[in-house]
């Protein structure tokens, strides 16, 4: 991206990579929450540099780049105020393997975002949430073979999603 980017083609950028730079992020924190204001702190400064002219050659690499110094300088200050004990294990990978899980992590979400809405409901009730089928039918006023055939139909999709990129990277 250079220094004459559009606010569509940044929102598009923001779109694409807001999802596995809060991934990234919790690499090296343990706050949900605190991982999406680093990428949304991060988003504003690159927003600001390249609307000053500023040209950026890899946006992708400075993105991952700032979230993770941004992310470290946070798990250093919090690690100050924390006991040695209660921080989180951070895993001993390679950058570019977790920037690697962190983009396999977003395509998940996408297929899942795709799910119809009654169906991704019905999904993440189960998975996010740890509900039985039984008692998502009961949540939801709906019978028990309804919920099980929508969490079918639900793994089907999943499992075609991820089938179409295992093949689009091995092909």
């Amino acid at each position: 991206m250079t220094a004459t980017v559009t606010a569509e083609a940044f929102e598009g950028a923001f779109k694409r990579w807001y999802q596995p730079l809060c991934l990234f992020s919790l690499r090296y924190i343990a706050s949900t929450d605190d991982a999406e204001d680093i990428v949304q702190q991060t988003f504003t400064e690159v927003w600001a540099k390249l609307r000053a002219g500023e040209c950026i050659e890899n946006l992708k690499a400075y993105l991952f780049q700032a979230v993770k110094h941004r992310s470290l300088s946070f798990a250093m200050r919090t690690e100050m105020r924390m006991p040695a004990d209660s921080m989180p294990d951070v895993a001993d990978e390679s950058e570019e393997e977790a920037i690697r899980e962190a983009e396999e992590h977003a395509r998940l979400w996408r297929a899942i975002d795709a799910l119809p809405p009654a169906r991704r409901e019905i999904f993440l009730l189960s998975k996010r949430d740890g509900l039985k089928q039984q008692e998502i039918a009961d949540r939801l006023h709906l019978s028990l073979k309804t919920v099980e055939n929508q969490m079918g139909k639900a793994l089907k999709s999943l499992r075609e999603a991820a089938i179409r990129v295992y093949l689009f990277f091995f092909n």
